[in-house]
């Protein structure tokens, strides 16, 4: 269940700006707002953002990683994998968000991550 938070700290605001643009979105539609950091050794497993999201959008810091996407289909999964640069930003919608599943194996070395999400619901 997602429940209202505190709202996004002020410094993420302008990183929220920048994403909004990004997505052609109005930055207040990004209502939430998760930094993340990968230790060495640290990932996270094969996920799709939850069905109340709409837009999910990241902003990748610190080191690079491989950004892996899978979708199933009738002989196995199908798979994709993306490395974005430090400092680059991605948007995952439509069947990126809804159809694939998306993860990072363990990092190398230091990495963080800055993650937006739109809400279906504007209730949230």
């Amino acid at each position: 269940m997602l429940e209202p938070a505190a709202p996004i700290p002020d410094v993420l605001l302008p990183l929220r700006a920048k994403v909004a643009a990004l997505a052609g979105r109005d930055p207040e539609a990004f209502r939430q707002a998760l930094a993340i950091e990968y230790a060495p050794g640290a990932g996270i497993g094969w996920h799709r953002d939850r069905p109340q999201c709409e837009i999910v959008a990241g902003v990748s810091l610190g080191s690079s990683c491989p950004f892996r996407f899978r979708r199933r289909r009738d002989e196995g999964f199908e798979r994709a994998t993306l490395r974005p640069a430090p400092r680059s930003a991605y948007l995952l919608t439509g069947p990126s968000r809804e159809t694939w599943e998306h993860s990072i194996p363990p990092v190398e070395v230091l990495r963080y991550s800055v993650t937006f999400r739109t809400f279906r619901d504007a209730q949230v």
